[in-house]
């Protein structure tokens, strides 16, 4: 059981009652020109694009000229990554070329990413990486269209979404999956998932400090970055205490991360940057903080009955009266963790990033509702 008077001064402790956010300055982002784009496609896109190469110098520079059937569109809606869709208009092959957000490699595992995607590619859970480059890959580009906000909003495709949700967290391979990402884990013959969960929060509390005159001034007088580090412990503890099972999870699941299938039948998930093994509490509750959006809209996070909605849907055929409660007070104190986790994580993108997103306000709104959510009350 939490000390909710000592939450309560913490969040007292570090000002954060009556937060004032300073506003951040936007930088615009500056993708890679046109042919720098063609280029990527042709060389290692060519076989998916249908283009004919022989007697052309791949690793040369290509007269970019002589593609002029090809048609890139800039993808809008990414946080980190720019995406392009590259259209073949002569036989309508497409694919995707994806280039990483600047300096993502300081907080995501590309190798761990490539290992993941690759499984769940198998498994029909994600599309396929046709080739990689410094900086980027090119991807299968997928029919269909990301749910909008306004089908978000209105819960359209909660069931579909809840259900790939639970088959993503139940997938099959995932102990030799677990074993590829950390063998060292595995010498014993004994193998117990270990949650990511705390190494990534501490990873970007560390980051946090080591960049900390660049971060003090982002976060004002809202609350002191080191005195964040009570509030992460006593998550820690918290979150242990629900034993929610640890399993494959998504982690990052906003709705411009759910494509709908044409005949809107199914659904897929995209973008598996930032998926490991976690706490399933976790990877639920993140889904339901994302519908506040950048915006940290805190009133558009579904309400308890369409929580348990969500999560009968998830469990299924099984879901008891009795399921569903405990699902639902096993998920609860992961929205601190979340806001904690994605709090710090803008304030690594203040620093990194080039999109044209308020992360300062983003940060510090994540952070405040970490330290003063009312849940702390009901633990």
């Amino acid at each position: 059981m939490v000390d909710s008077k000592a939450v309560k001064n913490i969040a007292e402790f570090l000002g954060a009652t009556q937060p004032t956010f300073p506003q951040s300055e936007k930088t615009e982002l500056e993708p890679l020109s046109h042919e720098e784009i063609i280029a990527h496609a042709v060389r290692l896109g060519h076989k998916q694009l249908g283009i004919n190469v022989e007697g052309l110098d791949l690793s040369g520079d290509l007269d970019i000229n002589q593609f002029s059937y090809l048609e890139k569109v800039l993808i809008v809606g990414g946080w980190t990554n720019i995406l392009y869709k590259v259209t073949n208009r002569d036989n309508g092959n497409i694919v995707a070329v994806r280039i990483f957000g600047r300096q993502t490699e300081r907080f995501i595992d590309r190798s761990h990413e490539r290992i993941i995607q690759n499984h769940l590619c198998l498994q029909g859970f994600a599309k396929h990486v046709y080739a990689r480059f410094n900086g980027g890959q090119i991807e299968e580009w997928l029919p269909g269209n990301v749910v909008s906000d306004d089908d978000f909003y209105s819960f359209k495709y909660t069931e579909l979404i809840a259900k790939q949700l639970y088959k993503l967290h139940a997938t099959p391979g995932q102990r030799d999956l677990y074993v590829k990402l950390y063998p060292h884990l595995a010498k014993n013959g004994e193998l117990k998932f270990e949650s990511q969960l705390w190494a990534s929060v501490w990873k970007f509390y560390d980051l946090c400090l080591e960049n900390i005159q660049q971060v003090e001034p982002i976060i004002g007088d809202n609350f002191n970055l080191r005195d964040i580090r009570k509030v992460i412990k006593r998550l820690e503890v918290v979150c242990a205490a629900k034993k929610s099972p640890v399993v494959l999870t998504h982690c990052d699941l906003l709705n411009g991360n759910v494509l709908v299938s044409e005949n809107e039948d199914h659904v897929i998930f995209l973008d598996y940057e930032y998926s490991c093994f976690m706490e399933r509490g976790f990877d639920i509750a993140n889904h339901f903080i994302e519908y506040c959006g950048v915006e940290c809209n805190w009133d558009r996070i579904p309400n308890e009955e369409e929580q348990r909605r969500f999560i009968k849907y998830y469990i299924g055929e099984n879901a008891t009266e009795k399921a569903i409660e405990k699902l639902y007070n096993e998920i609860q104190p992961f929205f601190m963790a979340a806001n904690i986790f994605w709090g710090l994580w803008g304030l690594l993108q203040c620093i990194y990033s080039t999109h044209d997103i308020d992360f300062k306000r983003y940060a510090n709104f994540r952070i405040e509702r970490a330290i003063n959510d009312h849940r702390w009350m009901l633990l």
